[in-house]
């Protein structure tokens, strides 16, 4: 718990943390406020038309994982992971402590991401005089499946983030993947490309359509992931030492 209780002010002490909300903050009110105020009345009268809206909350996933991200590397920039590894020699339960406070902060991240940004674009479509078409399900499918995913996403950061200790690498890596590699991967092979993080989370908030998963395998190819990745960086925070 003490070493929890580190790392969680770790996360919330920095200036970087804060500098991530704010941005995604930002970012997700832009996005939400221009699609819900100028996509054409034809684009949003549909089901999937309104999910795929009011699911803008979702980015909120790529700052969990770029918080999971520094917490990580930022000690091996900065040389505090030494007196980390003194303090609790235990690299298993040191990585599980900051697997714990990514999953936490990711869990505020997309609490209010999703929560403002559900919020503004249902109240912009209510003024437009949009015929809300969701039901009750389908509403807590895509705010939970956010809210989880987003979770997930910062457990993701921290293993990426032990798996490629350089900062600026670990983010390029996780950018380029996230928005180039997998939308490639789903275009061209999408029985493929539905199983990789970014779509199987879409696939938790309800997206659907021919090529993407259940909202119940999206759930669990996510977690997953979050494994498997969490199993990476906890191999390769123990198999190697500190320069």
């Amino acid at each position: 718990m003490n070493q929890l209780r580190a790392e969680l002010l770790k996360i919330r002490s920095t200036r970087t943390t804060i500098g991530l909300l704010l941005g995604m903050i930002l970012l997700a009110l832009i996005f939400i406020v221009l699609t819900c105020t100028l996509s054409p009345m034809n684009q949003i009268f549909t089901e999937q038309d309104q999910v795929s809206l009011l699911s803008f909350g979702s980015i909120a996933g790529v700052f969990s994982a770029l918080a999971g991200i520094m917490l990580v590397t930022s000690e091996y920039r900065f040389g505090t992971m030494r007196p980390t590894f003194l303090f609790n020699p235990n690299r298993s339960r040191l990585f599980a402590s900051k697997a714990i406070a990514g999953l936490l902060a990711g869990l505020v991240f997309g609490v209010i991401a999703e929560g403002l940004t559900f919020a503004i674009g249902l109240a912009i479509l209510e003024g437009r005089h949009v015929h809300i078409v969701m039901s009750g399900s389908n509403m807590t499918m895509l705010i939970v499946g956010a809210v989880v995913g987003t979770a997930l996403w910062g457990i993701i950061g921290v293993g990426l983030g032990a798996i490629i200790r350089n900062q600026v690498g670990a983010v390029i890596a996780l950018l380029a993947f996230g928005f180039v590699v997998e939308n490639l991967v789903f275009g061209l092979l999408p029985s493929v490309g539905r199983f990789l993080p970014v779509h199987a989370g879409n696939s938790m908030m309800g997206f659907t359509g021919q090529h993407y998963l259940s909202g119940t395998i999206g759930t669990v190819v996510l977690v997953a992931w979050a494994v498997v990745l969490a199993g990476a960086g906890l191999a390769a925070i123990k198999g190697r030492d500190v320069q």
